[in-house]
C-alpha cells in the first residue's frame, strides 16, 4: 500500500446489513415470545390460524429475504464466509428456540416454515 494514498474508509457491506436485518427479526420474535408483546397471547387464537399469507403482516421474509441472501453468502469459501457462518449460526439457534416448525411445504427453507412459539 502506498502511504501517500491512504484508502478511504469502507462502508458497511451487504453482509452486515443482511445480518442486522436477520438479528432484528430474531429479536422481534424473541420479544413476542417472551411476553413483552401481549397482543399475540391475549386473543388465545393459535398463530397458525391467524396467518394471512402477507409477508409484511405475518412477519415472514418469503422470497428473497435477508436470511436467504445470507445463505448464499455463507456458501462461499474463505475467512469472511466462515465468520458470517458463525454469526448466523448463533442467531439461527436463538430463532429455533423461539419458534416451532409448522407443516408447510418442505421445499421452503427451514426459517420460513417456522412461526413464533406462543
Amino acid at each position: 500500500m502506498n502511504p501517500h494514498r491512504p484508502r478511504t474508509a469502507r462502508s458497511d457491506g451487504w453482509a452486515i446489513q443482511y445480518l442486522a436485518q436477520w438479528r432484528q427479526r430474531v429479536e422481534s420474535v424473541e420479544k413476542q415470545v417472551s411476553g413483552k408483546s401481549r397482543a399475540a397471547r391475549d386473543n388465545r387464537i393459535p398463530l397458525a390460524i391467524g396467518l394471512t399469507g402477507c409477508p409484511a403482516c405475518d412477519g415472514h421474509f418469503f422470497g428473497d429475504g435477508p436470511r436467504d441472501r445470507l445463505e448464499r453468502l455463507m456458501r462461499r469459501d474463505g475467512r469472511h464466509a466462515h465468520r458470517l457462518r458463525v454469526a448466523v449460526a448463533e442467531l439461527d439457534d436463538r430463532y429455533r428456540d423461539a419458534t416451532v416448525e409448522v407443516s408447510w411445504s418442505r421445499t421452503m427453507p427451514w426459517w420460513e416454515r417456522r412461526v413464533p412459539w406462543i
